[in-house]
């Protein structure tokens, strides 16, 4: 094909685009294009027909340029081959170029609107530069990603592949023959493994089994002369198995990449052959790279081109001109939900409302969740008619689901289906807390029954595919023992595609949440978490302030002080559970067992047991009959699983003098102590949430990774106050098998954390905070102070926060902040939930009637408030208010929203380093090795200078 063929326009059949080498169907169509948009493609032509080569030829180079209309009624394709590619351009060359550039700016009236994608050795001001052509099948066009450059390695661990042959002469002893035939099978036990204990199937009545099984260990790299396998002759019966022998053999004296075949004699007639051979295991399970994953980048590629049409959309409405003219200059938009339980949920359930009903929501690229806010976005994400129906369904079944408290789902049949899930998750080796248990409340009560049992995240990735709606990310924390989740904390953040610490660049698949990993290996596969679990890991503040949440909802609460800070009393309260419920041997290094199930777990180590021989009754007594209850040193929570979770009762029941409780709370007390086997309100145990620890065995090559790595680093801590974020660079501890996750809200209550990664280059923050107050005039920027001193300490562009305009502009619905100084700061606009102008109108501009009282009302202040934290159940009315006071804030400065709009989007075309990575930042960078360096100046020159990072 020559340039000029290629040059022409042409327009694909299945609508792809004429790449060299490729001969998908297509039909040649001379261009209609207007004059202006003619000079453009005549400019093109120019650079391959007139230009000379130069001195760094690239030849054969494909170079596309993307001409869309903003009436959309053509998209055509330039494919041409330039010769052209290095440092010296002609100046025919420039000249083009600077032609190209001027129709990309303000000359081009709206009937010749196009964005350009121009993919040239140089850059064309705003056009987008890639060296790739377009993909079949809709696949993004691969281009650099400078935060790929950063290396993010880990050593790979040892692959241990056992082949069990066969057995020989299996003999259980002379007499033992005598009444029976053995039923061999080969069980070998490495305790340095993850899922170290493992078994061949058993052969009925064969004293010489041929199996030919394979069984396969993970084992770390270091040190081997501890590691040793137990190996056991079993014999299968319908009781208890029977052991007819047992050896050791050091796995550490088997070379690497080498097969070696023994034979083990395990009595005086009993022999079997086993096949050892260990590998290097290269291949990881987790994505290592400071970079967003693939899907990501894709769903960030086809939502780009909807928000653009989106914002052209939403601006004409208004009459407003401005805004983005090309893909690059169209912001990208972010949506916070904070933490609030009910309240944060309904709140962000009128917001969403709004922003869908004024076309903001169309706008956004990403829809972001904390505590209750996250359950929102859940219940949203999997309701079968959204995004296509909107909100509306959505917010119709909530209001009707929490119109009834969920502590009625504690009944002994929902007990009894929640204690088998329970009880099987725990067989499995998954660690079961007291979070499983709320999970169920929480996601029976706002996803009903049925759909409990099937969401999961993964599925929402149907939800955004091809970019029809905004991405939702979820948030948790990821905490230690013994210390203040302010002191030491790594965020966590959920998505469809992966979840996982950005602070380490580890990251695994969302179905592989739970699973067991070593040394970034996927050592045992679980089902994906039910989406209602990870609900109540996002909510767990809930699980651990249980007491107070029982409470409320039974009335015993609204004597409580308004001055207690719900923080603070969290943190007390989960330093607490965390002590009483951190393993023994949860710290120990690789080298210590690692018995895969829980439930052998509590039996060996039971936390905090009752009294021997002691049951929990229904009725708040307890059982001290030896016949009846014999505990056998299990813990409560086990004593109740082995007995099914019967709820019978003794025939004798001994009941201890207690302190006298209303009748509804001891019971409540009493049926969910059944389930856990202590009394729940007293006792913290089991209250903290656990996963197994997905980067256990991981050697980081560093101990942390910067957020933002082109940024020059100092530890110097001086913006915090004392306790505040003073370990917050200290790295996780690989060697537990076990993590605790909780609330995102224990640090501060809104998820800004994940939005502020440069790398997904967020311009506009639509920042809800439903956070308690103490009054409903109180200052409304402690979470976003918080959130301001946690971005300083990570060097992340974020706006000054000035608390005078609460003092000279009193309280109002949002405040607007940006930074000046910082082209790279996204501006925030912060929604506070107040009822000031809602009071008086019933949408804006439209008065209230006379006698209409039901926007007067207080949220915080009201003696007897609905709107309480801890308050888990809303008549109807009271969901009515709330959702439409937060839809009535948010439709009020709709003005506000497209303003800012029209601002980031002016931002992104003036600036050079809005969204992009320059070569400054990389020659300024102390944290990319010599190499990568040298590879991304590379890369940066011949891109012209700078990286747009979408």
């Amino acid at each position: 094909m020559t340039n000029e063929e290629a040059a022409k326009v042409l327009e694909p059949v299945d609508g792809e685009a004429l790449v060299p080498g490729r001969k998908p169907a297509i039909r040649r169509k001379s261009p209609k294009l207007s004059s202006k948009s003619r000079r453009l493609y005549d400019s093109t032509q120019d650079l391959t027909k007139e230009d000379g080569a130069g001195e760094n030829e690239v030849p054969n180079s494909p170079v596309q340029v993307t001409l869309t209309s903003s009436e959309g009624n053509f998209e055509q394709t330039l494919v041409e081959s330039l010769e052209n590619g290095g440092e010296k351009t002609s100046d025919k060359m420039q000249s083009s170029r600077r032609t190209a550039t001027n129709l990309t700016q303000d000359s081009l009236d709206d009937a010749d609107y196009f964005d350009a994608q121009a993919h040239l050795a140089g850059d064309l001001s705003s056009l987008t530069v890639s060296s790739e052509p377009p993909l079949r099948n809709g696949r993004v066009r691969s281009k650099t990603d400078p935060f790929q450059f950063f290396e993010v390695k880990h050593d790979p661990c040892h692959q241990l592949t056992v082949r069990v042959l066969r057995g020989r002469n299996i003999s259980k002893g002379l007499f033992g023959d005598i009444f029976d035939v053995p039923d061999p099978y080969i069980e070998i036990h490495i305790h340095n493994a993850p899922d170290g204990k493992k078994a061949t199937s058993h052969v009925d009545n064969n004293p010489n089994p041929e199996w030919d099984e394979t069984l396969t260990y993970f084992l770390p790299t270091g040190d081997e002369k501890n590691i040793i396998a137990e190996i056991s002759l079993m014999d299968s019966n319908y009781s208890v198995d029977e052991i007819l022998g047992k050896v050791e053999f050091d796995i550490g004296k088997i070379p690497l990449e080498t097969t070696v075949l023994r034979t083990f004699s395990f009595n005086e007639t009993s022999e079997v052959d086993i096949e050892f051979r260990k590998e290097v295991k290269y291949d990881s399970n987790l994505r290592s790279s400071l970079a967003l994953c693939e899907e990501e980048k894709a769903f960030r590629s086809a939502r780009k081109s909807k928000v653009l049409k989106a914002m052209r959309i939403l601006l004409e409405k208004h009459n407003r001109v401005g805004g983005p003219r090309t893909m690059r200059e169209a912001p990208v938009i972010t949506v916070l939900g904070s933490g609030g339980g009910f309240r944060a949920m309904t709140g962000y359930a009128g917001a969403i409302k709004a922003l869908h009903d004024s076309g903001v929501l169309d706008c956004c690229t990403y829809l972001t969740g904390l505590s209750g806010s996250s359950w929102y976005l859940a219940c949203l994400y999997a309701h079968e008619n959204f995004p296509v129906r909107g909100p509306t369904e959505v917010n119709a079944e909530i209001r009707h689901f929490i119109e009834n408290s969920p502590f009625w789902l504690l009944r002994p049949e929902c007990l009894m289906r929640y204690s088998h899930r329970l009880h099987a998750k725990m067989k499995a080796g998954q660690p079961v807390t007291f979070t499983d248990f709320f999970g169920m409340l929480i996601g029976q009560t706002l996803l009903g029954a049925e759909k409990m049992q099937t969401a999961k995240l993964s599925d929402f990735q149907n939800k955004i595919k091809d970019g029809g709606a905004p991405m939702p990310m979820m948030t948790c924390l990821h905490v230690r023992p013994k210390t203040s989740a302010m002191t030491f904390h790594d965020w966590v953040e959920f998505s469809p595609f992966e979840i996982g610490i950005a602070k380490y660049g580890t990251f695994m698949n969302t179905k592989h949440f739970g699973s067991k990993f070593f040394m970034g290996v996927l050592a045992k596969q679980f089902e994906e978490s039910p989406l209602h679990f990870l609900m109540g890991v996002w909510g767990s503040a809930f699980s651990i302030l249980f007491n107070r949440l029982l409470e409320k909802s039974h009335g015993i609460a609204d004597n409580i002080k308004k001055a207690v800070d719900f923080r603070q009393e969290m943190q007390e309260e989960l330093t607490q559970c965390m002590q009483s419920n951190d393993d023994g041997d949860d710290s120990s290094d690789e080298t210590a067992d690692d018995t895969d199930s829980e439930y052998d777990d509590a039996v060996e180590n039971p936390p905090n047991p009752h009294p021997p021989l002691t049951r929990t009754t229904w009725f708040g007594g307890r059982s001290n009959s030896p016949e009846k209850c014999k505990s056998n040193g299990r813990s409560g929570m086990m004593r109740w699983l082995d007995w099914g979770g019967s709820m019978e009762e003794p025939d004798e029941v001994e009941e201890k003098p207690k302190p006298k409780k209303p009748h509804s709370r001891s019971f409540l007390n009493s049926l969910i102590g059944s389930v856990f086997g202590t009394d729940i309100l007293e006792s913290r145990e089991y209250r903290a949430g656990k996963i197994l620890n997905y980067m256990r065995g991981v050697s980081l090559s560093r101990p942390y990774y910067l957020l933002s790595p082109f940024t020059p680093f100092d530890e110097n801590n001086t913006i915090a106050e004392v306790g505040e974020f003073e370990k917050i660079h200290e790295p996780i501890e690989v060697k537990r098998k076990k993590v605790h996750m909780v609330d995102a809200g224990l640090t501060f209550n809104s998820p800004y954390p994940p939005m502020l990664r440069p790398q997904r280059t967020v311009d506009l923050i639509l920042s809800f905070d439903f956070s308690g107050r103490d009054s409903d005039n109180s200052e409304p920027f402690k979470e976003i102070l918080l959130a301001e001193k946690w971005a300083k300490l990570h060097h992340l562009p974020f706006p000054k926060i000035d608390r005078s305009v609460f003092e000279r502009e009193g309280m109002k619905e949002c405040y607007v902040f940006r930074d000046e100084e910082d082209e790279r700061a996204p501006i925030i606009i912060h929604f506070v939930l107040c009822n000031v102008l809602f009071r008086k109108f019933k949408r804006p501009g439209v008065p209230r009637a006379r006698g209409d009282t039901s926007g007067d009302f207080d949220i915080f202040d009201a003696p007897k408030t609905p709107y309480s934290t801890f308050n888990f159940q809303y008549a109807n009315e009271e969901f009515d208010r709330l959702r439409d006071l937060v839809e009535f804030n948010t439709l009020l400065h709709i003005d506000t929203i497209i303003e800012e709009i029209i601002n980031c989007s002016n931002l992104r075309r003036r600036s050079q380093i809005r969204g992009s990575i320059t070569l400054k930042d990389v020659r300024n960078s102390v944290h990319l090795s010599e190499k990568n360096k040298r590879s991304l100046e590379k890369n940066l020159l011949n891109a012209g200078g700078s990286f747009h990072l979408d």
